[in-house]
């Protein structure tokens, strides 16, 4: 059963998440010695890793040993603007003092799409140190969703949906004017911890129908549910004004 916080609005939203964050991270830290978490592109998560390179958190997290993913990636260079590297990297990584190394990009400058799944699915190997047919288990995973239910790169009725044995895929979409890599659907819901952060009046319809007890279709954000981790959705007013 996923746990929902509603907000007042869009800045309070990025606050509770950003709280949400430091505390966790801080729980793994200690227990564990390091945090791995998975950036999310989209326009909420923009405000909510301003907040935390802002002048009022930036301090409280331990950047040392913070390890820093993405849940999917356009095939663009980093430096267009459609990269999700680059807004995380503008709104977060370049304002906090992170060592590079803790910083886990899906690759798209060199070789071609299958050889970039192959090395980020080989980044996170190494980094969890699997052996064959494991799945990471990334301490906590940020998710949006659009307003057709989908998230990540997982979009409704893709044959990414099937996948069972990859931790991450190449994704080829008629509506999409570029090629994507997500992370799986297995390999999302082995997390410990899934935020989904959804804000505005344009999700309301989306955010009724995906949390409402009859959904209308099975959406691929309805297919989110960690096998042994937590989910919870962070909510504004706006995004949830059609949820009765």
């Amino acid at each position: 059963m996923a746990n929902i916080n509603i907000v007042a609005n869009y800045e309070e939203l990025c606050s509770k998440v950003t709280q949400e964050i430091l505390a966790l991270s801080h729980e793994k830290i200690e227990t564990q010695g390091k945090f791995s978490m998975v950036l999310s592109g989209g326009s909420t998560p923009r405000g909510v890793y301003q907040c935390m390179g802002s002048v009022s958190y930036r301090n409280k997290f331990n950047w040392e040993k913070m390890h820093f993913f993405w849940s999917d990636e356009r095939w663009v260079p980093p430096e267009d603007p459609k990269s999700n590297y680059r807004m995380a990297s503008e709104s977060l990584l370049t304002r906090v003092k992170i060592p590079s190394e803790n910083i886990h990009p899906i690759q798209t400058t060199d070789g071609d799409l299958q050889e970039s799944v192959r090395l980020y699915e080989k980044t996170i190997s190494d980094f969890f140190k699997l052996r064959t047919n494991d799945f990471p288990r990334f301490d906590l995973i940020l998710l949006g969703v659009g307003k057709d239910g989908h998230t990540a790169s997982l979009f409704p009725g893709n044959p990414v949906l099937l996948v069972k044995d990859r931790l991450v895929f190449a994704v080829s979409e008629p509506r999409l004017s570029e090629q994507r890599i997500t992370l799986t659907l297995p390999t999302i819901n082995h997390a410990g911890m899934i935020f989904f952060l959804v804000s505005g009046d344009e999700k309301a319809a989306i955010v009724a129908d995906v949390l409402g007890d009859k959904a209308p279709h099975i959406f691929p954000a309805n297919e989110i549910a960690p096998s042994h981790g937590k989910l919870s959705w962070f909510l504004d007013k706006a995004a949830n004004k059609l949820r009765t």
